[in-house]
């Protein structure tokens, strides 16, 4: 049996300290990285095992452009398809790519930072990347709103993890047609169950609100979390997302589809969940453009009506009506407004309501119901494009003058009913009965003798309310002179009669409103794209000023320059494609081209890199980054992940350590916040590290004082004073101007700016003197503002006149703060103030 083993290889694998080497572990999981990368990415295993080994800038962008859509080099595989592999990707990418890299490709906003950028929103653009975003910022507002103890540690780290969820998301849905395109790409998958199983996920996401409201809830937490003023995202407000929801929908009408019936079927059920979001009319009004601007054909609108529910129905009819009285009426609150003769309009309000109830019996009982109910109150002019699609049908037409007859003379009606629906009511009635008397004058004449009409007659001049009984008057008047000769016409001799408001009553039976054409409603085109979305101004190149064109000056001087004037023709260079400027780059001023280097260092992601670049101190570039980026990667990988809290310890002994080797401008201020990130990340663990290193580790004075401004600064920051030490050293530990720069328009000019502010801009630039300045006014208004509200009161007089307010038990005691448990002192007892004090009694002692 012995002979059968024969040794083939013999290694010796050598001991390594219980630590570790920092700097080997750090090469080993590069050169894993860099090893998979190499020669091109086979399939997409291989590109999801290199996104999820934390991989570098070249290698992500190698793997972003294997997987966008539009490549022929990714041996067929769609990050579009909703298969497994696709989802693991967009939940790699998701959950620890973007983490990682936005932050960074955001401050950089070069042309590569911004094509990788859209190259991510393009691969999440699908069911799977908005449901896994809407995930992740329910799970960060989540950690947000957990009260941990070092909760206020992580705030910067998790609002911005917020802010670029956010700002992915709402890339992702700015376009007005990307649920068309969504739906598309579904169309390609061949089994139906997996496609409808996905359409419906997606209308919960969208339709049903799942969206808006996580959308809303993130943008009330980071209002919470910033004292700047943040321009609001479109997603949390509901107007403006249902506004965007409807034009998706409308794109899903109009463009063309391969399967028509199964696209109007995903309409249906995404706009039956919209309509639950609460803005109705502005869904509406968006998603039946093409109907209220008159333009368009009507055959896509026509088919989609007869898909809905009778309660859908119902509530899209009557919001199509709103709208079209919005847009084509112009409704003012001036009673004179609406006797103002628009017959186009009317005309066209008619034609296309004839369109749409002309085969569709449920639509004409709701404009009918309509007329009764809610469109009494309605603008006259809307009623009367009503009743002019209505009357076509005689049935209908008789039916409707019955049951508003009947309604009309009822006791109940008549004794408890508005007057304002009752006159309503009348006019109604009045151009009901011109257009019967027009078409069928012998079911005029029945009326006039009918039991119904005499009672009402009877019971309105019996009312006990004048103006309910001169509504009787009218009507009895206005059907006299219908069927009855000169000689034997109703007359009542009042002055209501003869006014003018009489008059304009009388005349609604000589109104005749023919049906016009739909394309009458064009000519209000132009105005009612205003009126849908009166929010946007309109920024089409066509109202741009064209280049070369000048426009004169009254006082233009005589000499007369030739100028080229674009006349607006097609330019024979029009088919050239037009490349963007290219990125600005100091180093090409440079005379002596030899010595431009081209392949610079980029900024760390991963804390790995962080380490490896504060301990490359032979190149400049690199450790500059290192060290001006420390401090915002430390806090925002705190937020997320173990990488701080595994190598927390191996970045405060180098940043500790860490000496000015290339005289680096701010060097002491970049690695005070760099020692303070870290301390914020793991108070309790690094205030003690902190204190025994200050104490027993082998460092010079300096390097001392820096360890106790960084416990001292690190306290404050836990504390909630964190904002108010970077006004006083002038130190912003976000790295970013944007965040921090105050609204334009909240802020006064800059002399008057001076003047009610504590800044002094004549102060001379000498490092130190702002934050002293900044101090001492601190320090004076914090002694002289008791003082003065001292003396205000002692001025007010004496005491003995001051009015006190006596509360009852009940408002003390709503009014009182309820205690809330004091994490802060654990973590301050135990991390910073006796491991301190117990140390330096030690060394008293020794």
């Amino acid at each position: 049996m012995d002979e059968l083993l024969v040794p083939l290889k013999t290694t010796t694998k050598p001991r390594s300290s219980p630590g570790g080497n920092v700097e080997s572990r750090f090469l080993d999981s590069k050169q894993k990285s860099l090893k998979l990368s190499r020669g091109e990415i086979k399939s997409p295993e291989h590109a999801l095992e290199i996104l999820r080994s934390r991989p570098q800038q070249e290698n992500l962008r190698a793997v972003l452009k294997w997987l966008h859509p539009g490549k022929c080099s990714n041996n067929g595989f769609n990050v579009h398809g909703q298969t497994v592999q696709a989802s693991q990707i967009i939940h790699t990418l998701v959950n620890y790519v973007i983490p990682d890299y936005w932050s960074l490709y955001n401050l950089e906003q070069n042309e590569q930072s911004r094509a990788t950028m859209d190259t991510m929103i393009l691969i999440l653009s699908n069911v799977s990347g908005i449901s896994m975003l809407t995930s992740r910022l329910k799970t960060l507002i989540r950690r947000k709103e957990a009260p941990e103890e070092n909760h206020s540690i992580r705030d910067s780290g998790q609002a911005e993890a917020l802010t670029n969820s956010m700002v992915i998301l709402e890339s992702i849905l700015k376009p007005k047609d990307v649920v068309y395109t969504i739906w598309s790409r579904l169309c390609d998958t061949s089994d139906l169950a997996r496609r409808w199983l996905l359409w419906k996920e997606l209308v919960t996401l969208l339709g049903s609100g799942r969206v808006l409201s996580t959308a809303s809830e993130a943008e009330a937490i980071l209002e919470k979390s910033s004292d700047q003023i943040r321009k609001r995202s479109r997603l949390s407000d509901g107007s403006e997302y249902c506004f965007w929801l409807g034009c998706n929908l409308n794109r899903m009408l109009v463009l063309p589809r391969v399967d028509e019936d199964d696209a109007r079927k995903a309409s249906v059920q995404m706009l039956e969940r919209a309509l639950t979001l609460g803005h109705v009319d502005q869904t509406i009004e968006t998603m039946f453009e093409g109907v209220l601007s008159g333009s368009g054909d009507l055959g896509p609108y026509l088919s989609f009506h007869k898909s809905l529910k009778a309660s859908t129905k119902k509530t899209v009819i009557y919001s199509l009506l709103r709208n079209l009285a919005k847009i084509h009426m112009n409704i003012s609150s001036d009673n004179a407004a609406r006797d103002v003769e628009s017959p186009k309009p009317i005309g066209g309000i008619a034609a296309l309501l004839y369109r749409f109830s002309r085969n569709d019996e449920d639509i004409t009982k709701l404009l009918v119901e309509w007329l009764s109910n809610e469109g009494i109150v309605q603008d006259l002019r809307m009623r009367r494009a009503t009743i002019a699609a209505l009357t076509e049908d005689l049935d209908i037409l008789k039916s409707t003058v019955t049951d508003t007859l009947r309604t009309f003379g009822d006791k109940l009606y008549i004794k408890h009913t508005p007057v304002l629906h009752q006159e309503g009511m009348t006019e109604n009635l009045l151009l009901l009965l011109g257009y019967a008397h027009r078409k069928i004058p012998l079911h005029v004449a029945e009326i006039a003798r009918s039991s119904p009409y005499l009672n009402a007659i009877s019971n309105r001049l019996a009312a006990s309310s004048h103006r309910v009984s001169v509504l009787g008057m009218y009507l009895g008047t206005a059907m006299s002179r219908l069927v009855d000769p000169p000689e034997r016409r109703m007359n009542f001799d009042s002055e209501e009669m003869t006014s003018s408001q009489g008059r304009r009553y009388l005349s609604l039976t000589e109104s005749q409103d023919r049906l016009g054409s739909i394309d009458d409603l064009r000519h209000k085109e132009a105005s009612s794209e205003l009126s849908i979305h009166p929010m946007k101004k309109p920024t089409s190149k066509e109202n741009e000023p064209k280049e070369g064109y000048r426009r004169k000056a009254p006082n233009d001087s005589k000499v007369i320059s030739i100028e080229e004037i674009d006349d607006g023709s097609e330019s024979e260079d029009e088919d050239l494609p037009v490349y963007a400027k290219p990125d600005s780059d100091a180093s090409d001023s440079d005379e002596d081209p030899t010595v431009i280097e081209r392949n610079k260092p980029t900024a760390p992601v991963y804390i790995d890199d962080l380490v490896s670049g504060l301990k490359d101190t032979e190149n400049y570039d690199r450790h500059l980054l290192a060290l001006t980026h420390a401090s915002p990667l430390i806090r925002r990988k705190a937020a997320f992940g173990t990488e701080v809290t595994d190598n927390c310890e191996d970045l405060a002994n180098i940043l500790t350590g860490l000496g000015d080797k290339w005289n680096i401008e701010q060097f002491q201020e970049l690695r005070v916040q760099g020692m303070i990130a870290v301390l914020v990340a793991q108070p309790l663990e690094m205030g003690q590290w902190f204190s025994r290193t200050y104490f027993n580790g082998d460092y010079s004075i300096q390097q001392r004082a820096t360890v106790l401004t960084a416990l001292g600064l690190g306290a404050r920051e836990l504390a909630g004073y964190g904002k108010e030490d970077m006004a006083i050293t002038n130190s912003n530990p976000q790295l970013t101007s944007k965040d921090t720069a105050s609204f334009p328009s909240k802020q006064l000019p800059p002399k008057l700016h001076a003047l009610y502010t504590s800044e002094k801009p004549a102060l001379p630039d000498i490092p130190g003197i702002k934050a002293v300045h900044t101090a001492s006014r601190a320090l004076e208004q914090a002694i002289l503002q008791p003082m003065a509200l001292e003396a205000a009161d002692a001025l007010s007089g004496p005491n003995a006149l001051k009015v006190r307010t006596f509360s009852s038990r009940m408002e003390v005691e709503k009014r009182r703060t309820k205690p809330i448990p004091n994490a802060l002192a654990k973590v301050v007892a135990e991390g910073f103030f006796f491991p301190l004090t117990g140390r330096w009694g030690m060394h008293v002692q020794g």
